[in-house]
């Protein structure tokens, strides 16, 4: 048997260019702090260039580590059987499709869904993440499809999990997103569980149209610090629900 060439896994950034230019932006002002002797001005420009540049930092810590932690205690707290079947929205690189398939026994299976857009996600492609798939050792269980979450190439009733994580807010408008939910849960099976993690304060908008849509014991929290994309001006939350 051929042994796979890619052993390495490989992640993505969210929205790239974002903490670049919070570090580029930082810097500059920190440079130009340091030239000025204009108080006490100078002091605010010293404490807006600290803020820029930790947002950088902090951002980049969400999407490369904070983000990782967030699902891990999520799926510490699930019941997930070895012949579960999952479908992720938004897979992007994998992270959260293979960590699901790795609890996944011969009969379980996860399918990650996905437009492979770059500003999305640095280098973002299937053919990416199939190779993350093969070097995580889950490929015979796991299958990628590219798709429009407002039109999902799924079944009805198909899934025992649909979960997602940061994709929910890249759908505009608000319109478009109620119809990407009523897609993710036309696939869940009767008693399974939607689990989304996102940000840019569309929470209250997700409970609401989750109530519409018939989902009980809707739980809403706060994904906490390892959730901020900058700052708890830009925080993120889980929501889950169960199909009636």
């Amino acid at each position: 048997m051929n042994q796979p060439t890619h052993t390495r896994i490989t992640r993505g950034i969210d929205a790239p260019f974002v903490p670049i230019m919070y570090l580029i932006a930082g810097i500059l002002i920190l440079i130009n702090w340091a030239f000025s002797h204009s108080y006490p001005t100078s002091w605010v420009t010293l404490t807006l260039g600290i803020i820029m540049f930790a947002g950088g930092l902090i951002f980049l810590h969400t999407t490369l580590r904070g983000k990782y932690i967030i699902w891990q205690k999520i799926m510490s707290n699930m019941s997930i059987t070895k012949d579960a079947q999952v479908l992720d929205l938004g897979c992007g690189h994998g992270a959260v499709l293979i960590a699901f398939a790795q609890r996944l026994g011969a009969h379980g299976h996860a399918t990650g869904v996905d437009l492979w857009r770059q500003r999305d996600q640095s280098n973002n492609g299937s053919e990416q993440t199939q190779a993350n798939l093969v070097a995580s050792g889950v490929a015979d269980r796991t299958s990628l499809l590219t798709g429009d979450m407002t039109k999902l190439p799924t079944g009805d009733n198909a899934y025992d999990f649909v979960v997602s994580s940061f994709a929910f807010h890249n759908i505009k408008p608000a319109a478009q997103r109620k119809i990407a939910l009523s897609e993710a849960v036309r696939t869940l099976k009767p008693g399974g569980r939607l689990v989304i993690v996102d940000t840019n304060h569309n929470d209250r908008e997700y409970k609401a149209a989750l109530q519409d849509l018939g989902l009980k014991d809707i739980e809403l929290k706060s994904a906490g610090f390892n959730g901020w994309w900058s700052g708890p001006w830009m925080s993120s939350y889980v929501i889950q629900g169960i199909k009636k």
